[in-house]
């Protein structure tokens, strides 16, 4: 929790709502540090929990903290294992090590790489989850990477309903807002525009759309995920949208085998066309629980 105390006032939202959400939040972080720890009952619990967890498992693009089209390294410094490994207090997972930095390639250019020198600071406060990104430099010294952090705020269901964070051109913070009506979820920015849709099935989401319009409300540009070839077993990563990979996945009830990404722009004729395509599958074996092993589980 020292995590928590260090970094709370550096991560905070300014609106009106959120400063009334953040004072709230303060009194009642005081209260929960004085009565042994976070409100049980209000917090994602998880029943099977994942040690580690390889990262073809995981999907680290066109999440909230991390743009769709960067490619991402392993860094040759790191161990053979390539995934993020889980440490818990209790119910909850509090760290997940191994995350992405961005470092230097050439004169101009940025690479995106994993490793295991970053990793994610993850506290509990009333409804809100706190990710706090690390970078260790050398044996201690540590790094507070603010612009790669961020809060997802929970309601009584456990959905996701607002996720707060801050970047370089956004150095008051932006929101993202989540509403949802039978088997849609609307994403929508600090301006009420329409980021991406998630269309689900079955309880798991099967369709995530992004579109780009002109200034005739025409599209332009779509980019399309199709999570595809889902199981009817456990799906551990449910409702843990703060975990860097697992984001798309905590939406589902179950575990997608394989997923396609296309991205369409507009030609002069108006119809629409194929510009880029990717499709990824990967085999999932379960244990005697019908969890699939991604990685290891706690005994």
């Amino acid at each position: 929790m020292s995590d928590c105390l260090l970094d709370y006032q550096h991560l905070t939202p300014k609106s009106k709502q959120t400063k009334t959400i953040m004072k709230n939040t303060i009194i009642s972080f005081i209260v929960i540090l004085s009565l042994f720890g976070c409100k049980k009952d209000e917090n994602p619990v998880i029943i099977h929990k994942l040690k580690n967890c390889r990262a073809e498992y995981l999907y680290f693009n066109d999440v909230p903290l991390m743009p769709y089209k960067q490619s991402i390294h392993k860094s040759p410094m790191d161990s053979s294992f390539f995934g993020c490994t889980y440490f818990y207090s209790g119910d909850k997972m509090t760290r997940a090590e191994g995350g992405i930095i961005t470092i230097q390639n050439g004169s101009n250019n940025t690479t995106q790489l994993f490793t295991k020198a970053a990793y994610d600071s993850i506290c509990y406060i009333d409804n809100a989850v706190y990710v706090y990104k690390k970078v260790r430099y050398g044996n201690n010294e540590i790094k507070n990477d603010i612009y790669n952090s961020g809060i997802y705020f929970l309601d009584s269901h456990q959905r996701l309903v607002k996720f707060f964070s801050k970047d370089l051109f956004h150095p008051e913070g932006t929101d993202l807002n989540y509403t949802y009506s039978a088997n849609l979820i609307v994403e929508t920015d600090n301006a009420g525009f329409t980021r991406r849709q998630f269309f689900f099935e079955n309880n798991n989401l099967v369709k995530v759309l992004s579109e780009k319009k002109d200034n005739k409300g025409v599209v332009f540009w779509q980019l399309e995920i199709l999570f595809q070839e889902f199981d009817n077993k456990h799906n551990p990563f449910k409702n843990m949208y703060f975990v860097r990979g697992a984001f798309f996945r905590a939406f589902s009830e179950n575990n997608y085998k394989s997923y396609t990404k296309s991205e369409y722009f507009r030609s002069s004729d108006g119809t629409m066309y194929l510009t880029d395509y990717f499709w990824f599958s990967m085999p999932i074996q379960y244990n005697t629980d019908n969890y699939p092993l991604f990685g290891d589980y706690e005994k």
